[in-house]
C-alpha cells in the first residue's frame, strides 16, 4: 500500500475519533500527549540519520567536484524561494483586504530562543562531543560538524577507508530504521489528527475565516501553480505533477504534524525511492532546508502580521510598511533553526517584538489558530526542500527517474 494512503486513512481514522470524543481537560491532555509521543518517535531516528548520511553526502559530492556547485546552488533557491513567497504572501493581502480580527488582552511568556552569539558557542563548543547533547529542536551544530568531517574525509583515501565504510553503513542502517517508522507513521497520524480536531472543536473559528482562506489560495496557488511552473522552466520541461505525487506523503506529513525536522524523514525516503534523487543531494538540501529554507513559513508570516497591523490601526497601511513586514518576515524565516514546530508563532512574535509602538503582544490575537499557520508554513516549507532536491539532482545528474507506478 502506498505510504500517502496510509496517512489518509489514519487521518480520517483521526478525524472521526476526535469528532466523537466528549471534549474535557483529561481527552485533551490524553490526545495532547500521545500526540507529542508520535510526534517524538517520526523524529526518533532524524539526527543520527542526518549526522552520518550528511558525512557521505558532503564526502561523495567533494569526490566528484560537485561540493561548491551544489551549495551554490541550495543558497540561490533558498533565497530566491523565500523572496517569490514573501511577495506573493504581500500581494494575496493586499487584494483580498480581510477584515479586522478583534484584539485580545493576553500575556504569553518570554519566549527562549538562541541568540546569535550563543548559537556560536554551541556550533564550537569547548568539547566537541558536546555537539551530541544538544536538545532536539537544535539540530544545527551537529549538520556543521557532519559538513567539517565529510570535507575532511578524502585526506588520506588508504587511512579513511574504515571510517568511510563505518560512516556509509551507519547512514544505510538508519536510513532503513527511518523507512520503517515512514511506513507506520500513518498511525502516528490518527493519534495527531484527533488531538487537532479536539483542540480545533473549543476555537471560535469563524473571525479567523477570512485569513484561512487566503492562506489556503495562497497554498494551493504555490502547490499547483507556482512550483510546477517553476519545474517546468527549470528542469527541462519535465512533468510537474508527476514530482508533485512523489512529494505527495512529504506533504500530508507536514501538515499533519507541523514539524520540519520530522518531514526530513519523509523527504529521505520519498526523494530517493521515488524521485530519485541521490544521497550526496538529498542529504544537503533536507537539513539545510529544515534549518534555513523558510519559504512558506515567511509567507504565512507576511500574511498574518499584516492582519495584525490592520487590527491595531484604523489607517491603511503605507507602501513602506508593506516592505518593512516583507524585508522582516523574510529576514526572519533565516533564524528560526531552534524551532522546528513554531517557526510561524515564533517568526510573528519576532516581528510583533521588533514592530514596537504598542504591538509587542499583537501576535497573540492569532494564538488559537497557531497550529493551522505553522502546519502551512511547513506544509509550503517541505514542498520547497522536494523542489530544490529535484531541481539539484537533475542539473547535476545526481538523480535518476524512475516510473510512477513503482512510487511509495
Amino acid at each position: 500500500m502506498k505510504i500517502w494512503i496510509k496517512l489518509l486513512i489514519g487521518i480520517i481514522l483521526g478525524l472521526i475519533i476526535g469528532f466523537l470524543v466528549n471534549t474535557g481537560n483529561s481527552v485533551e491532555n490524553l490526545l495532547g500527549y500521545l500526540s507529542r509521543l508520535f510526534i517524538q518517535i517520526g523524529r526518533y531516528v532524524i539526527f543520527p540519520m542526518v549526522f552520518f548520511s550528511l558525512v557521505m553526502g558532503t564526502y561523495e559530492l567533494k569526490r566528484e567536484k560537485k561540493l561548491f556547485r551544489v551549495y551554490g546552488k541550495i543558497l540561490v533557491y533558498l533565497l530566491g524561494s523565500t523572496i517569490i513567497l514573501v511577495i506573493i504572501g504581500i500581494l494575496s493581502v493586499v487584494i483580498f483586504s480581510p477584515e479586522r480580527i478583534p484584539i485580545i488582552t493576553e500575556k504569553e511568556k518570554q519566549l527562549q530562543i538562541y541568540g546569535i552569539k550563543e548559537v556560536f558557542l554551541h556550533i564550537f563548543p569547548s568539547n566537541l562531543f558536546k555537539v551530541f547533547v544538544e536538545p532536539g529542536n537544535f539540530m544545527l551544530p551537529l549538520v556543521f560538524l557532519s559538513f567539517f568531517l565529510g570535507v575532511n574525509m578524502d585526506f588520506d583515501k588508504q587511512l579513511s577507508r574504515p571510517a568511510l565504510q563505518f560512516f556509509d553503513s551507519m547512514s544505510r542502517t538508519l536510513y532503513h530504521a527511518n523507512s520503517l517508522i515512514v511506513e507506520l507513521f500513518g498511525i502516528a497520524a490518527i493519534g495527531i489528527i484527533s488531538y487537532r480536531v479536539v483542540y480545533f472543536r473549543n476555537v471560535n473559528m469563524e473571525i479567523f475565516k477570512q485569513l484561512l482562506i487566503i492562506l489556503l489560495f495562497d497554498t494551493l496557488f504555490v502547490v499547483f501553480a507556482v512550483y510546477p511552473a517553476l519545474l517546468h522552466l527549470l528542469g527541462d520541461r519535465v512533468n510537474p505533477y508527476r514530482w508533485l505525487y512523489a512529494s505527495l506523503a512529504s506533504l500530508v506529513t507536514a501538515l499533519v504534524t507541523g514539524d520540519e525536522y520530522l518531514s526530513v524523514g519523509m523527504l529521505s525516503k520519498h526523494g530517493k525511492e521515488s524521485m530519485g534523487v541521490k544521497r550526496s543531494v538529498g542529504t544537503a538540501v533536507y537539513p539545510i532546508f529544515a534549518l534555513f529554507g523558510r519559504a512558506g513559513t515567511a509567507m504565512v508570516t507576511s500574511v498574518s502580521f499584516i492582519l495584525i497591523l490592520r487590527s491595531y490601526s484604523s489607517l491603511e497601511l503605507s507602501f513602506m510598511q508593506y516592505l518593512w513586514v516583507g524585508l522582516f518576515s523574510l529576514l526572519t524565516s533565516f533564524f528560526l533553526f531552534s524551532v522546528p514546530g513554531m517557526g510561524a508563532f515564533v517568526s510573528l512574535a519576532f516581528l510583533s517584538s521588533y514592530y514596537g509602538k504598542g504591538l509587542e503582544d499583537g501576535y497573540l490575537i492569532l494564538r488559537p489558530v497557531i497550529p493551522l499557520l505553522v502546519s502551512a508554513g511547513v506544509m509550503v516549507d517541505v514542498l520547497t526542500s522536494s523542489l530544490v532536491s529535484f531541481l539539484i539532482g537533475k542539473s547535476e545528474g545526481l538523480s535518476e527517474s524512475g516510473e510512477i507506478e513503482n512510487f511509495i
